[in-house]
């Protein structure tokens, strides 16, 4: 608040008694000092008594400073967590080797990747009804009469793609095994394998390669027991299969 004063307003506090300092100050600060002294009227008609000190300072508004604008709280992003047991999201079983003392000598060598429940792992292969028609399925295709055959199963742990010791464990089996064919046996393994999301129809029918490997994708065992109808379709899988041995 600033105190502006006319030439007869001045005039008017002088009659009073009353004299008004100014010093040089900014705008927004003005004292007024009441001078306790006698002044005498000019008029001779006012005589004033003498006056107490009045003093008024007017002081800017203080203005407080702006809040610092604060940012609304992020989460940190989640990092992806490992899987809580450690494992990958497939598991690769222990092959065991197949018909070894009809085997044939020259004959081809074949590799099995079977899909199974990951409590089958460390089980014996043909046991229960899906290891019975497993069974009867490889010797219908005389699987029992060529060079050697290794069964491995295949158990998915979680959901997601083969991981990289995964894929390390199947190289291995691959170089150890020196299979002419392989015969996948699964839907969810196979698209896991040939890392495809085909529908499993379409990826049935054809010749795919597994890190080098000519491989044919069928039905597994307990699928075709839930339904016996495509076990037509598994025949057409296994003889397209061992047309392929036929040019190994």
């Amino acid at each position: 608040m600033s105190l502006n004063l006319d030439k007869r307003q001045r005039a008017m506090l002088r009659e009073m008694g009353v004299r008004v300092w100014q010093p040089a100050v900014p705008e927004y600060a003005i004292e007024v000092i009441a001078d306790t002294e006698d002044v005498a009227p000019t008029t001779g008609q006012f005589h004033a008594e003498k006056s107490p000190q009045i003093a008024a300072v007017v002081t800017p508004p203080v203005r407080q400073p702006a809040p610092a604008s604060v940012a609304p709280a992020v989460a940190p992003a989640a990092r992806p967590q490992p899987d809580a047991r450690g494992a990958s999201a497939w598991r690769l079983g222990q092959a065991q080797a197949l018909y070894a003392d009809s085997a044939q000598s020259g004959g081809a060598r074949w590799l099995v990747l079977a899909e199974t429940p990951a409590a089958a792992l460390s089980g014996p292969l043909l046991q229960g009804d899906s290891g019975k028609l497993l069974d009867n399925m490889l010797r219908a295709a005389r699987l029992n009469q060529v060079g050697a055959v290794l069964l491995a199963p295949l158990a998915r742990q979680a959901a997601g793609a083969v991981a990289e010791d995964f894929l390390a464990a199947l190289s291995a089996l691959l170089l150890s095994a020196r299979p002419d064919v392989v015969l996948v046996m699964g839907r969810l393994a196979t698209q896991a394998l040939l890392a495809s999301s085909e529908p499993f129809g379409k990826l049935r029918g054809q010749v795919h390669q597994l890190q080098g490997v000519s491989a044919i994708v069928t039905y597994d065992a307990a699928y075709l027991l839930r339904s016996p109808a495509d076990k037509a379709k598994a025949w057409d899988d296994l003889c397209l299969a061992m047309s392929l041995q036929a040019k190994a």
